[in-house]
């Protein structure tokens, strides 16, 4: 009995059958370019990137667990994760999972690993959530993002109510943002429909802070929006929080 050729049991990448080494920088997701689209292929397209992520035990219990709270299932679930990795440790591929599970809801049952995912959750269908991205080694909130034909954003907070839900989630915290003063509990429960599940990601946020120390005091600012944020996140059944936080030092100076 003859063997078959492995290669047409497994089917190459595209660079392997065409003998084109990739793009080191292609190793590296970017969660905000995932958002705008502008990733490559490999990130922004959910069904290549299910296809070339393993489902380790900790991300499929992460997954599990938000696509439980999704659903409102509270029961062996965590509102918050705080992802502590040492850089390349794969905590913006975990992000970006999430991310792509919320974003499709049901539609993602078609994906490699979902059945996986349903199953560890013990739920039958995926819900979709509204998500809000941050990466702190883009944002700025000395030139702000938007202007023109948007509002011009100048905290993670205005940010955060235009990603939500639009101008007139904006016009909430306008002051907010103008101040440079974090939101409480109330207003947030002014910006968050009950009825709509969501997913909060943040990424780089030590980045963001060590940036911006000094500018408005928005270090303790931001630790009193991320603190505040996550109290909040906690009293609902439907919303889910991701923060990635470096471990190594040596990606922190001293303040840091």
């Amino acid at each position: 009995m003859s063997l078959k050729p492995w290669y047409n049991i497994v089917t190459p990448r595209e660079d392997l059958v065409e003998g084109k080494p990739l793009d080191a920088s292609e190793f590296a997701v970017h969660l905000d370019h995932v958002h705008a689209g502008t990733a490559p292929k490999d990130y922004t397209d959910p069904e290549r990137f299910f296809q070339r992520t393993y489902l380790t035990k900790t991300l499929l219990d992460m997954s599990a667990q938000t696509a439980r709270r999704f659903t409102g299932i509270t029961m062996e679930t965590s509102p918050v994760f705080n992802l502590t990795t040492q850089f390349g440790g794969g905590k913006t591929h975990a992000l970006t999972l999430l991310y792509h599970l919320a974003k499709l809801g049901d539609k993602a049952k078609r994906l490699p690993g979902v059945d996986d995912i349903l199953g560890k959750a013990g739920i039958e269908e995926l819900t979709q959530a509204d998500v809000f991205v941050f990466v702190g080694t883009e944002f700025s909130s000395v030139t702000g993002r938007g202007g023109d034909e948007e509002p011009l954003r100048k905290t993670p907070w205005g940010e955060m109510a235009w990603q939500i839900a639009g101008a007139e989630g904006f016009d909430r915290f306008a002051e907010l943002d103008k101040n440079f003063i974090p939101p409480s509990g109330d207003d947030f429960k002014k910006l968050f429909n009950p009825g709509r599940p969501v997913l909060l990601l943040f990424d780089e946020v030590l980045n963001y802070v060590s940036k911006h120390r000094k500018y408005h005091d928005l270090a303790a600012q931001f630790y009193n929006f991320i603190h505040t944020l996550s109290e909040f996140v906690r009293s609902r059944n439907n919303i889910v929080m991701a923060v990635s936080i470096p471990a190594s030092e040596m990606e922190m100076n001293i303040e840091d």
